[in-house]
């Protein structure tokens, strides 16, 4: 039973990490409600849960609210970018309905290619500015080309949450506790379910020590553009 208690079990360590998220989940929420903050909330988020997964721990608090006012300014520029995108989309996407039936077709067709890209983009925009320091531009141009040349785990990425959301609405009885998981814990969970696949994608893309060898010799997939890691 003593052993149960110790805090180098897995049961104590899995509950500690429990209580982290659910730490962390709180605070992300908290730091979204004003609405113009949520992208740096989002890229804190991350920027402690890709710290997680590579076991590079520190305080919940201090490590999310100093990546919260480092990339404030930046984190800000992009969600507002990134809303107004997703507003322009959705807003095309309606007035194409209003068309006659074949260019309605095909405007649609057109709009829903251009909804793929920006979730393609959105899914990694916040992860990437967590992880490495970089310019807007070079941002968003990073992301989508992270998300284009690694499309399986783009996919997983994108349409797991888009499940689990659509998990969330399907009935009266899963919104109700499906809500109640989203507070308290589901935000901060797949965000560290996510990071663990954002860890093995930003690998490649990561500044590596030279070889000690200096004939050796080795490809590293790297990107245009790319700058440090944070």
């Amino acid at each position: 039973m003593s052993s149960f208690f110790n805090m180098d079990s897995p049961i104590m360590r899995f509950l500690s990490r429990v209580c982290d998220l659910m730490i962390l989940n709180v605070l992300c929420i908290i730091c979204c409600l004003p609405v113009i903050t949520a992208g740096a909330s989002i890229t804190a988020l991350y920027s402690v849960t890709l710290k997680m997964v590579r076991g590079e721990e520190s305080y919940i608090f201090k490590g999310f609210f100093k990546a919260f006012k480092e990339n404030f300014k930046q984190s800000t520029i992009l969600w507002l970018i990134m809303a107004a995108l997703g507003i322009f989309i959705f807003v095309d996407y309606r007035a194409a309905s209003l068309l006659p039936a074949n260019m309605s077709k095909i405007f649609q067709v057109l709009i829903g290619a251009i909804l793929v890209l920006y979730l393609m983009v959105l899914t990694y925009v916040f992860p990437y500015t967590a992880r490495f320091e970089n310019n807007i531009k070079n941002i968003l141009k990073n992301s989508l080309l992270i998300s284009i040349l690694n499309l399986p785990w783009t996919l997983v990425l994108a349409i797991c949450p888009l499940a689990l959301g659509f998990v969330t609405f399907l009935t009266p009885t899963t919104l109700v506790y499906g809500s109640m998981l989203w507070v308290v814990l589901g935000f901060a969970t797949v965000a560290y379910v996510a990071s663990i696949i954002f860890r093995k994608v930003f690998e490649k893309y990561e500044p590596h020590e030279e070889d000690a060898n200096p004939d050796a010799s080795a490809e590293v997939e790297e990107l245009p553009d790319s700058s440090d890691t944070q």
